[in-house]
């Protein structure tokens, strides 16, 4: 019996760049959480009270909050940071002061 070897190679289908997705709040909590408990060194309770106290003070949602604060510890890149992304006094401190990225950015 003669088989046919075209069958069992897989053949390669094209190549296609999948896009980047904004996260979802979760995500987006969870990463401005982390950055205030890296930062600060308080508890995930006490983060999630700062964010709550920020949009509070600025009249932001708590999302509002916490993508204005990873926005602002992304960097400069104006591709990522929103046009309307708030900078407060305190969350500046903080991000200076944290230690430098170790991932390279793609461009």
């Amino acid at each position: 019996m003669i088989e046919d070897s075209t069958l069992l190679t897989p053949t390669p289908g094209p190549t296609r760049l999948i896009p980047r997705r904004r996260p979802d709040g979760r995500e987006l909590l969870g990463t401005a959480k982390g950055i205030l408990i890296a930062g600060r060194g308080c508890s995930d309770a006490q983060a999630f009270d700062e964010l709550l106290d920020v949009a509070r003070r600025h009249h932001l949602t708590v999302l509002g909050a916490a993508r204005s604060l990873v926005d602002l510890a992304a960097g400069p890149s104006p591709r990522r940071r929103s046009p309307e992304a708030a900078r407060f006094e305190e969350w500046e401190q903080l991000v200076n002061q944290l230690p430098p990225r170790r991932h390279a950015q793609a461009s």
